[in-house]
């Protein structure tokens, strides 16, 4: 991450949370992340987001189902996750859960389901191209520094009619911290709010048939049932920044806690369901502001997101640099 290119940073604030020290999934102590460009050269790879130990605490949630989420059922059914979660194109799902069972070490007799979340890119590139190696390379760089936009899995995705990919944010309640990953691919750009300011639709635009898979993850004492109900939250923030859960889109969402002693419930949770909800919002903020265009398959341009624009918006609308 470079300080240059995230949303605070450049534009301003966002929400009445503190993020934590690297205001990313990271600050879950324990939490890793990895991504990897497809070795094809094609605009596709494969993002990892590991929890510190397994199996671990899990919940899942949905908005509109449009979309694959592997092992979702298990840990719907079981309340934990078995694998890191890896995320990737939307024809890479095989090959990558297949990488993800030799990655895990299990033998035949010993059965495991990867989680696997997946976006199309097929705009921008051909996922069928990702390999193992792939998968593998992502692992191999696991670490606490987030790269975000047209990275890793995010590499060919688009938001908001704008180049997209990965996002990432976080904030602190007490003495723990709720970090989300996003994967982001999905958006019609008149929707879009900038805390408030609008861009002018683009005159040609497709209709949003893209998707968000989103990572959240806590170290606070969260039963299965509660980070079931914290899944949710980021995509509650996905509508805060203008997503309305297209026909064709898949909001889907995954929470993990990095701690066993589930103990928190009831109102306790608002804090931490709260702090998804800001942590998602600025994820995509900081998505937009670091993602960088490219040229689809098609040999069109994506535009690139107007942070200029957007910051002198932020400016006149409270008469200050940021919002």
């Amino acid at each position: 991450m470079t300080e240059d290119r995230r949303w605070r940073q450049v534009v301003g604030s966002v929400g009445r949370i503190e993020p934590g020290p690297r205001n990313a999934i990271t600050d879950v102590p324990g939490v890793l992340v990895g991504h990897a460009q497809a070795t094809s050269g094609q605009r596709t790879g494969v993002t990892v987001v590991a929890p510190p130990s397994l199996p671990a605490p899990a919940g899942a949630a949905t908005v509109n189902g449009m979309g694959e989420l592997t092992g979702k059922l298990e840990i719907e059914e079981r309340g934990t996750i078995e694998t890191p979660v890896y995320l990737c194109g939307t024809h890479a799902v095989g090959t990558v859960f297949q990488a993800a069972v030799q990655a895990s070490g299990r033998g035949p007799d010993d059965v495991v389901i990867p989680v696997v979340g997946e976006c199309d890119d097929g705009e921008m590139a051909d996922s069928r191209t990702v390999v193992a190696g792939d998968v593998e390379a992502a692992l191999e760089h696991l670490g606490t520094e987030v790269e975000e936009g047209s990275v890793g899995a995010g590499t060919g995705m688009t938001c908001f009619d704008f180049p997209g990919g990965i996002g990432t944010a976080s904030r602190s309640v007490g003495d723990h911290h709720v970090g989300v990953l996003l994967l982001c691919n999905f958006g019609d750009r008149e929707y879009l709010d900038l805390l408030g300011s609008r861009l002018d639709p683009t005159a040609d635009r497709a209709p949003d048939r893209g998707s968000c898979i989103a990572v959240c993850t806590t170290d606070a004492p969260l039963t299965p049932q509660a980070l079931r109900r914290l899944a949710l939250r980021p995509l509650l923030g996905l509508a805060r920044v203008g997503s309305y859960g297209s026909h064709g889109s898949g909001e889907i969402g995954v929470a993990l806690a990095t701690s066993g002693d589930g103990a928190l419930a009831g109102e306790r949770l608002d804090p931490y369901f709260a702090a998804a909800y800001e942590a998602a919002q600025e994820a995509v903020y900081n998505c937009l502001v670091a993602a960088r265009p490219a040229e689809r398959l098609d040999g069109t341009m994506q535009d690139g997101f107007p942070i200029e624009a957007v910051r002198r918006l932020a400016g006149a609308r409270v008469g200050l640099p940021g919002l």
